[in-house]
This record gives structure tokens, C-alpha cells and sequence, in this order.
């Protein structure tokens, strides 16, 4: 089966151009003139459903930096007079009405991966040619893309319903009428989303539900990005999801839940994955100003301009020139970057993730070519969103390490990464690498710098809370603000209700 340039040119920021929804909402139909009764019989149409998992996905991509930076400690508004419903993530008072707070892409991308999950085995009686591990891997596929829309839910919105299969599961939801209607998944439409009534009541049961998934997908998935016995070139492998991303994606998961012993097993196999690395500094900077990044990336969600015709929102989002489409919606927060990246030595992500010119500092990272400052052509930005990249998984080993007492450990894969960023290695005489909260400063500074702008920082600051038992996020995220805001803000997220955001769909 030839995957070759077709997954790299059809996974894209922008859906509606390869993939259309039906009225039912969960009836999606992989292509504009393909119908049910005439899909799903060849591995050419298993790929083709693959490809659209990701494209209902990667078109929200500003809101993903909305939900994990905007509202933490190292962004803010780029606007005089900033845009009302951005700058209510910037402000942290994110109102049920705001069409940013909407998670219609992430349950068109878990539909798409619903019909996936349903029908993938069906097609080996149609198509002898289809290997049983090629149909474990599309399976596979689907249930940690899946897996990665829940994880998204779970740590933004304060509720959101659950439904794990596009044919079955009787779902109750009150229409617009308030009468309490119970239907299969596949009739549901936009409209009917509010409505829905099956919200679980202990988010834990949802934490455990997603590792499991990624757990099962993790033994499915194929080594080092074969499909079907064809291995996919560089360029084309970031933009699916494979084994090495499982592998972080479990060792993160495994974090959140306490089980750190397993977490640093999960990171050993990204490690020790010849196809991965920290790379160099010299390199670091391709992964944005390229199509992708070989070695640093590990998944992301690509873009090509020449496919979807449409300004990059990444570029529309931090450039501050209205001639090269820029809205400068957000901006760094200058107090807070100065503190963090501290300009120590030759660090390559200093020069690169953000710039200062003139009044204004910009995220560079989404329409800068180079650490100078040449600038990517208007309106046609083609930076991907990063999801998973190679140092995830050193930096997670580091945190799991280090909540073992393999301090010794910890301080190697911090090392690492510094030093392959340009920096000088700590040395035993520079900090004390025993004193764990010293360290969990240390190592999440390390990641504030690695992925900044990238939409974990918020998502960063929930875990070092969550492992540290004690609220870190209120304190970080209050002192972007000034005055009398930054207590109020403080005091607002001392509560850890107000962490998340009013779950809803538009219609």
C-alpha cells in the first residue's frame, strides 16, 4: 500500500477541504462523495478514515495554545486593546459563551476515530492483502488519537460526556425542548452535544480509562514506524502517531497517576529508539521553520499552505504585522520569559522562541526562518504544532527519577538536555540535586524553556501541583499579573475548581 506523500500532504491544519461532516455529527463520511455501503473494503480506505482522524484535529491548534499557554504564566495579550474572548483565557475568567472554549474539533476527531475502532477489522473480509498487524496498527492508531482528545478534555474542561463507539451506546441527551431523549451515537448531531447527559462523575475513572487505552494501543502499534512491512521516510513519519509517542504519552500519563517507576520504565523506549534524539543546538530550531524536524519531533500536527489556502493561525495568532496576516493576539510575558530563560549562556531556545523588536516581543517560534531575523513569507506560514518531541521523554524520565530518589539519574537527563541546547552542565557543586523540590523547579524550568509556546506550560504547572501536593500553578500563574489582579488571580486558582473551563460545543 502506498503511504508515501499522502500522509504528509493530506494531514493538515485544515479539514474541511479533504473531509466534510454529514448533518449527523457523528456520521462522518471519510470523503465528500464516498458513501458508508462503499467504504471500508480495502486498506486503501482504512488509510484514507486514518488520514481524516487527524485533519478535524489539527484545525484548532489556536486553541490548544489558548488552553495551555494563554492562561498560564508565560503569555499574554500582544493587543493595546486586546480581542474580549482571548483575553479571557490571558485574564483566566473564560466565560461558557467564548467560541474558543468550544470542543467541536476534538469530538469530530474522536467520531472519526469511533468509526475507525468500529469498522477496522471488517475490512479483512473484503481485503485478503490486509496483514493482521497493519489492522492492530490502524486499531491502535485510532485508539490513542482517540486517547489524546480525552486527554486534552480531562485537563481543560470542567465536564464533558464520554462515548467510546460510533454504532453503539444508547446515549441520553435533552433536546431542545428538555425532554431526556436516548439515541445511538451515529444519530447525534452538532445541536444535540449540550444536551448530553452522559458526564462522568469522578474524572479519575476517566484518567484510568485513557491509560488503559494507551496502554493497549502501546502493544499494537508497529516499531519505528513500519505500516503494512513499508517503514515511513522522516518526513512523513512525525505526522502519525507511533510506538515511540505511545511510549511518552504512557510515561506521562503514568506521572499524573503517581506511578513513577513505571513512567521512567515508559521513557527508556523513545530513549534508547535510534530513530530519536536531543539532537544539537545548531538543529533545534528546524523543527518549527521546517515541515518537520527529523529526530526532535516525535507527533505533531502538520501544515501546508499550498492545501488549505488559509493564513497559518499560529502565524495569525503571534505575528505582530498585519502585512504577513498577524493579529498579535499573544505575546510573551516579558517579566516572567526574563526570569525563566535567565539568558544563560549560548541557549539556541532563547534566540529562538521569542524576539524583541523594537516595543514589541513576539513568539517567534511560529514566524521566524532563522534565530535572527528573517521572518516566514506572509500569510504563509507553515509551522506545525508540536505535540510530542524527543525531549518530552528525557524530561519526563528526569521527573520520574527524581520521585524514586534516582537523584544521581535525574540530574543525568537534565544534563542532557541542557547541553544539547548549548548550555553548560550542571555540576554537583552548582545545586544540590538531593533536594527534590529544588530540583522540580529546576526540571520544569527546563521544560518552560524546551516547550514554551508550545501549549503545555498550563498543563505543566497542573502536574508539578498535582506531585508536588501543593497548589504551584496559582502562585506561578498570579505573577504575570500586577497589583491588586495578581492576588485576585491567586486567590481565584487557590481553588482548584477554577483550573478548568466551561466545557462546551458550538453549534
Amino acid at each position: 500500500m502506498k503511504l508515501r506523500l499522502a500522509i504528509y500532504f493530506m494531514i493538515t491544519l485544515v479539514g474541511s477541504s479533504v473531509l466534510v461532516s454529514c448533518s449527523k455529527f457523528f456520521e462522518i463520511e471519510p470523503y465528500n462523495s464516498i458513501i458508508e455501503e462503499d467504504f471500508y473494503k480495502s486498506q486503501e480506505d482504512l488509510n484514507a478514515a486514518a488520514l481524516g482522524m487527524y485533519a478535524a484535529m489539527s484545525k484548532d491548534v489556536h486553541k490548544y495554545l489558548l488552553w495551555g499557554d494563554a492562561r498560564a504564566d508565560m503569555v499574554t495579550s500582544g493587543q493595546a486593546e486586546p480581542q474580549p474572548y482571548i483575553n479571557e483565557f490571558v485574564l483566566n475568567n473564560v466565560s461558557a459563551e467564548n467560541p474558543f472554549a468550544d470542543y467541536n474539533g476534538l469530538y469530530e476527531t474522536i467520531a472519526r476515530c469511533n468509526r475507525q475502532l468500529d469498522f477496522v477489522y471488517n475490512v479483512a473480509t473484503y481485503d485478503d492483502k490486509l496483514l493482521d498487524k497493519a489492522a492492530n496498527a490502524y486499531y491502535a492508531e485510532a485508539l490513542l488519537l482517540r486517547s489524546l482528545c480525552y486527554y486534552y478534555l480531562v485537563r481543560t474542561f470542567d465536564q464533558f460526556p464520554i462515548i467510546r463507539s460510533q454504532k453503539g451506546e444508547d446515549i441520553s441527551y435533552l433536546d431542545e425542548r428538555g425532554i431526556q431523549v436516548k439515541s445511538g451515537s451515529s444519530n447525534l448531531k452538532i445541536t444535540d452535544l449540550p444536551g448530553l447527559q452522559n458526564f462522568p462523575e469522578d474524572k479519575r475513572e476517566i484518567w484510568l480509562m485513557i491509560y488503559n487505552d494507551v496502554l493497549k494501543a502501546l502493544g499494537m502499534l508497529p516499531l519505528n514506524f513500519e505500516w503494512n512491512k513499508e517503514s515511513l521516510p522522516s518526513e512523513e513519519r512525525y505526522g502519525r502517531i507511533s510506538q515511540p509517542t505511545a511510549a511518552t504519552f504512557a510515561a506521562e500519563l503514568a506521572l499524573w497517576l503517581g506511578e513513577y517507576r513505571t513512567a521512567s520504565a515508559f521513557c527508556n523506549s523513545p530513549i534508547t529508539n535510534n530513530q530519536h534524539s536531543l539532537g544539537t543546538a545548531g538543529a533545534w530550531p528546524s523543527q518549527f521553520t521546517g515541515s518537520f524536524a527529523s529526530q526532535h519531533s516525535m507527533f505533531l500536527l502538520g501544515y501546508r499552505f499550498d492545501n488549505s489556502f488559509e493564513t497559518n493561525r499560529l502565524q495569525e495568532f503571534t505575528s505582530n504585522l498585519a502585512s504577513e496576516g498577524g493579529k498579535y493576539y499573544l505575546k510573551p510575558a516579558s517579566q516572567v520569559i526574563n526570569s525563566i530563560f535567565a539568558y544563560e549562556g549560548n541557549d539556541i531556545r532563547t534566540s529562538f522562541s521569542f524576539k524583541v523588536f523594537e516595543q514589541d516581543t513576539v513568539i517567534w517560534k511560529y514566524i521566524g526562518l532563522d534565530n535572527v531575523s528573517s521572518r516566514r513569507p506572509a500569510y504563509r506560514s507553515i509551522a506545525s504544532w508540536q505535540i510530542f518531541r524527543s525531549a518530552d521523554a528525557w524530561l519526563l524520565k528526569a521527573i520520574a527519577d527524581l520521585q524514586l530518589n534516582d537523584y544521581a539519574s535525574a540530574f543525568n537527563f537534565l544534563n542532557m538536555v541542557r547541553t544539547a541546547r548549548g548550555l553548560v552542565k550542571y555540576l554537583p557543586t552548582d545545586i544540590d540535586y538531593t533536594n527534590k523540590t529544588l530540583m522540580m523547579q529546576i526540571i520544569f524550568n527546563e521544560r518552560a524553556r524546551e516547550f514554551a509556546f508550545e501549549g503545555k506550560r498550563w498543563y505543566d504547572l497542573m502536574l508539578w501541583s498535582n506531585i508536588a501536593g501543593e497548589n504551584i500553578l496559582a502562585d506561578k500563574v498570579s505573577r504575570k499579573y500586577n497589583g491588586e489582579m495578581r492576588t485576585d488571580i491567586f486567590n481565584k486558582l487557590s481553588d482548584q475548581k477554577n483550573w478548568f473551563i466551561p466545557g462546551k460545543p458550538s453549534n
